[in-house]
């Protein structure tokens, strides 16, 4: 850094001429062998040969060196090279005096003006004031903050980012030089030799203020509490300068006065000092005539300085800076020259330990070189330039050309398929040889193909998705405004955010949250257990009761969630981090749906065993509900059977496919004993009858009152005929769809897709204790009761039954004739054969367990209500409900021939579609909910629930699964005889 001492009327003939000028002599320097730094580069600024170099600084962020010359020029040059990165003017007449750098750019000082300019050379502002007369020197004091000073009797406190500023009134004759050793205290010297200790938290008094040098102040540095200092002395009416440098103690100044202070002997006078930021009590001392000393802070009377000379080229060496990293070392002189120095045995310093990357420009690509003689050159891969007339190249091929398009296959030969012979899935058919053996196995399309297909694909638009079903991305704001919030959700009610990846049930929350009487059932329960998800459900619901319709969050749920192992064993938590976008959607609601409902009921069942056995003091015991059908489920742990329930994966699984084993097999979860029944007489009923006929009794809970379905299983073997029967009980529905391995005769309505549902019928190999061997056996279910609240799992997870929804009734291979004649089947209504040739009684018509308005059901529309008659038999008959009442049912034929009674309806149920889950085929794919939300003397209106976004639908939309993006997932249907408490307001 340059001082102006000329400006001062302090006289600088003597640092060229006079008695001082053997002192500079090169010839006096004597070379030493130890030196630790040696020059990297040396290069002529920009400028050079008609101005010196004025300052000069390391970048504190990239691997750069900013110049600044007297012509009010700027330069960069990057890394050990010194390769030039930019170079533009801040001033066009007066001289950069100081530079600093900040994350955004630098700050340039001239005498008058502030600059601040991007690396990249633009300029961002530029700051001039009537207080800044004869500026000097910056000091970064954070990054929103610096601190001028110059010949002048003020300082100036600069915001940058506001660019205001705060002039600091000062006693001193000026201020040239701003450092600080990392601390609160800043070290300001002026040119009279005086040196000023300030707080940078209250700049405006000094702390201590002592005179360094009787003439003049050169440089000054600190690190922590030291401070070097050099500069004139006053000898025979003129300015010496002092051979030495001054060590300071800033810790014992008293009184204006320095108690501690050493001085380092230098063998030429120096001008510039700064300490080594990588080691502790090393300086480097600069000379006019290119000197430079390594000293040791702490050892006065070391000899062993580290010494090197710089070339200054016949002129004063002006400025100097330090790296970060201390590998490297800066010089520049009036001569126009830039000298790097580092180690010896460091060819490619670095400036900062942890630089980020330069920008550089975009290389320009030109034209390959190529020989006049070369033959072998590729001129076709020479880049043609744009034409000016908007026009194209001729060999530029049109668009449609480079699509990726994969050929059609031929279709397969008639006569393959009329001679293919089926082995599982694989088909086997001899070679007709209709074919040669190289020729095309795919279609050839031809221009007026290609153009026919095209014209299609832009008459072919797919229904768009209504913003409001897609996945939205919002984030409430506790401490300000939501508008954004605001706009998506003008309905009152309580949103729920999605902020992790288990957020995928929100939907189903806000559907037990409105299903009025599940809510009352969790806000009444309150229980000791640690992650009891009753418990979390209740408190949700509470905080949706009192919110005031502002969004709330279920990670308290969600947390607990995690807890609970059968959760984690059945794949219904997602990671936080890395969720798989893959997650089919569709069947982990739905099992996540069966999975809630289990576990409330069981925690509601074991708290209610731990209130019972504190209130008589002894173990719990079962609850005894008369004329209820219980089922012995006795999992064995251990070799013991436990009388507590009991998860088992099979209980969550989704619903079956058409070779697996159907829903009402797998779930479970009942428990219980009989009366003076001991391990012994324990035994599953899966593989046994119920003895005599027996009916055990069953503990219950408000949620099993409300969602329990209780069937009856009839297996009857195929081949010996034996009978055995079992109880079970299951709280969801599982749609069963069709498929090409089922009767061919049943309906595909959504009605008798319920109907088949709640009473199965198939024809699967078992195990028979009388054959001893697995035999085909006749699964059928017969219902024993119907719950208030209808909760239907509607399947959906393979592409057969995703095309339900989509297109309505599948084409299937027409139905084979049946019931013609010749000898009768054996097994006569209940044959399950597909293709049977033997003779079997008429069925029952699809006239009574179907809707009367069949186009309806092509067009994959939900009714919105239900009658359901449970008969004797223990079928049931569904048909939507009318305005007209129902006629009334004829007799089954299809009953069991032992009966000769007609069948009756034993008891009837009008449901009502309350709520509905669909998943949205987005990308992302995303849950939203149909809910029947109704206040006191309203009507009831249907809102749909995404998350934050609450809009409010017609039943028409609620109903409608026409869409490509819209499948059903969870659908509830509640009782007429449900009792409702009001809502609240």
């Amino acid at each position: 850094m340059e001082y102006h001492y000329s400006d001062l009327c302090i006289p600088t003939d003597h640092l060229l001429t006079g008695p001082y000028t053997a002192e500079y002599a090169p010839q006096y320097m004597v070379p030493n062998q130890a030196a630790e730094y040696e020059v990297r580069a040396s290069v002529l600024v920009d400028g050079g040969d008609r101005f010196g170099v004025s300052a000069v600084v390391f970048d504190k962020y990239e691997e750069l060196i900013w110049m600044g010359n007297q012509g009010g020029h700027v330069t960069s040059y990057y890394g050990p090279a010194m390769q030039k990165y930019t170079s533009f003017q801040v001033h066009e007449s007066e001289e950069v005096r100081d530079i600093i750098t900040v994350e955004g750019g630098i700050f340039a000082l001239t005498k008058t003006a502030l600059r601040h300019q991007i690396r990249r050379g633009i300029p961002k502002r530029t700051y001039k004031s009537p207080n800044m007369t004869d500026m000097q020197c910056l000091f970064h004091v954070n990054s929103s903050k610096l601190l001028m000073g110059g010949h002048q009797n003020k300082l100036i406190d600069l915001d940058i980012t506001k660019m205001v500023e705060n002039v600091i009134p000062i006693q001193e004759e000026g201020c040239a030089v701003l450092r600080s050793g990392g601390g609160s205290l800043v070290a300001c010297g002026s040119a009279n030799g005086m040196v000023a200790l300030r707080d940078l938290r209250t700049p405006c008094s000094a702390e201590h203020t002592f005179r360094a040098h009787s003439a003049c102040l050169s440089d000054l540095d600190m690190q922590g509490d030291l401070l070097i200092t050099c500069g004139f002395t006053q000898s025979v009416g003129m300015a010496v300068a002092e051979p030495y440098v001054l060590v300071w103690d800033v810790r014992r100044v008293r009184n204006g006065l320095m108690d501690a202070a050493w001085s380092l002997t230098t063998a030429s006078p120096p001008l510039l000092l700064h300490f080594l930021p990588a080691f502790s009590g090393r300086a480097v001392a600069l000379s006019g005539d290119g000197h430079v000393a390594l000293l040791h802070v702490n050892a006065p009377n070391a000899a062993d300085h580290s010494v090197f000379q710089v070339d200054t080229h016949s002129s004063v060496c002006s400025v100097m800076d330090v790296s970060s990293t201390s590998q490297a070392l800066v010089f520049g002189d009036q001569a126009g020259h830039l000298n790097l120095f580092s180690p010896q045995h460091n060819h490619e310093p670095v400036f900062n330990n942890f630089s980020r990357a330069t920008e550089f420009a975009d290389p320009v690509v030109g034209l390959p070189y190529v020989g006049f003689s070369d033959t072998t050159f590729q001129y076709s891969t020479v880049p043609l330039p744009p034409l000016s007339t908007g026009s194209k190249w001729f060999n530029q091929l049109p668009e449609e050309f480079f699509k990726k398009v994969y050929r059609k296959p031929k279709p397969i030969d008639p006569e393959v398929l009329k001679s293919m012979k089926m082995q599982g899935p694989i088909g086997y058919s001899p070679n007709p040889r209709t074919f040669k053996r190289n020729q095309i196995p795919y279609v050839q399309d031809n221009l007026e193909d290609l153009q026919a297909a095209k014209q299609s694909e832009n008459k072919s638009t797919a229904q768009p998705i209504p913003k409001h079903y897609q996945k939205i991305e919002l984030h409430y704001n506790k401490h300000g405004p939501n508008e954004e919030i605001e706009k998506c959700n003008k309905t009152g009610l309580p949103g729920l955010e999605a902020t992790v990846p288990n957020s995928y049930c929100n939907s189903m929350l806000q559907v037990l949250y409105y299903t009025l009487p599940v809510k009352a059932t969790l806000l009444a329960h309150t229980c000791a257990k640690e992650f009891c998800l009753s418990c979390e459900l209740g408190f949700l619901f509470r905080m949706l009761d009192t919110s005031g319709g502002a969004p709330c969050q279920a990670n308290n749920f969600l947390r607990a969630f995690r807890t609970v192992p059968e959760a984690a064993a059945l794949g219904l938590i997602l990671p936080d981090r890395g969720a798989d976008s893959r997650v089919d959607l569709i069947a982990l609601i739905q099992s996540w749906n069966r999975f809630i409902l289990h576990q409330i009921h069981y925690e509601i069942l074991e708290t209610r065993k731990k209130e019972k056995a504190l209130l008589v003091n002894s173990p719990p015991k079962t609850v005894r509900i008369p004329n209820v059908p219980k089922m012995k489920m006795m999992a064995p742990i251990n070799g013991q059977y436990q009388e507590e329930y009991q998860y088992t994966e099979l209980e969550f699984l989704g619903p079956a496919t058409e070779f697996e084993c159907q829903e009402e097999l797998r779930e479970d979860g009942w428990t219980g004993r009989e009366d003076g029944a001991g391990d012994a007489d324990t035994v599953p009923v899966d593989n046994h009858e119920l003895p005599n006929n027996q009916q055990a009794d069953r503990e219950e809970s408000e949620i099993s009152q409300l969602f329990a379905i209780s069937r009856h299983q009839l297996n009857r073997c195929m081949k010996c005929n034996k009978e055995e029967g079992r109880e079970s009980v299951v709280l969801a529905c599982a749609l069963q769809y069709p498929g090409a391995a089922r009767e061919a005769g049943a309906a595909r309505g959504f009605l008798e897709l319920l109907r088949a549902s709640l009473a199965p019928r198939r024809s699967t190999p078992a195990w028979c204790d009388s054959c001893a061997r697995f035999t085909p056996t006749l699964q059928r279910g017969r219902i024993v009761r119907l719950p208030p609240i209808l909760a239907i799992n509607c399947g959906g997870a393979t592409i057969r039954e995703k095309s339900y929804w989509v297109k309505g009734t599948q084409k299937e291979t027409p139905e084979p004739k049946r019931g013609g004649g010749g000898k009768p089947c054996r097994y006569g209504l209940h044959c399950a054969r597909p293709g049977c040739h033997f003779k079997h009684p008429e069925r029952p018509t699809a006239q009574a367990g179907s809707s009367k308005n069949p186009g309806q059901e092509s067009q994959c529309v939900l009714p919105q209500q239900l009658l359901i008659r449970l008969q004797s038999d223990g079928d049931v008959v569904i048909n939507e409900k009318a305005e007209t009442p129902p006629e009334p049912l004829t007799p089954n034929r299809g009953a069991d021939k032992n009966k000769k009674k007609p069948v009756t309806t034993q008891s009837e149920e009008e449901y009502t579609l309350s709520a509905a889950v669909i998943c949205v085929e987005d990308n992302p794919k995303n849950l939203v909910a149909y809910i029947q939300t109704a206040a006191r003397d309203v009507e009831p209106v249907w809102y749909l629930f995404n998350d934050l976004s609450i809009v409010p639908v017609s039943v028409e939309e609620v109903v409608q699964f026409g869409a490509w993006w819209k499948t059903p997932c969870v659908v509830l249907y509640t009782a007429a005889t449900t009792p409702q408490p009001q809502p609240p307001s």
